[in-house]
């Protein structure tokens, strides 16, 4: 029998994260949710770090002033975010969550909570903490560069 070869780690990393997609391990369902996948990075990170400005939000998500500005303002209609003059600026704004905000991230969170113990059920304590150390380090790396 002839030895198979494997094709290079970085395609079979690519397949298993198209794998870990599928699952929805990060979102809940359309029909679930009332906020898209986009949203609720924003939810997440506003959940996170409450009275902050676009700026910081566009920082920390590495995308465009623009692109916060408008999903900021999106979210705003929808009733998930609230607007608050910043009190140390009167040009700027803080984003807090709504009520209904906190009810989308709450919701959210045990949904990723059970999704991602499902994943990691068959594996041993000892195999988890080896995995997640795994990542946390190859993502240290990528997030350096």
């Amino acid at each position: 029998m002839e030895d198979q070869i494997k094709p290079p780690a970085e395609a079979r990393f690519a397949e298993l994260m198209k794998r870990v997609r599928r699952l929805g391990l990060d979102s809940l369902n359309a029909a679930e949710s009332a906020a898209s996948p986009a949203q609720m990075t924003l939810i997440d990170w506003i959940a996170a770090h409450p009275g902050c400005g676009e700026q910081d939000i566009a920082a920390g998500l590495r995308l465009a002033p623009p692109t916060i500005s408008i999903s900021v303002k999106r979210m705003q209609q929808n009733g998930v975010v609230e607007r608050k003059p910043d009190p140390a600026d009167a040009r700027a704004v803080q984003f807090t969550l709504t009520r209904r905000g906190q009810d989308i991230y709450d919701m959210h969170q045990a949904y990723q909570k059970r999704k991602f113990q499902q994943l990691l059920s068959g594996l041993s304590p000892q195999e988890q903490e080896t995995l997640i150390a795994l990542l946390e380090r190859a993502l240290q790396s990528a997030e350096t560069k």
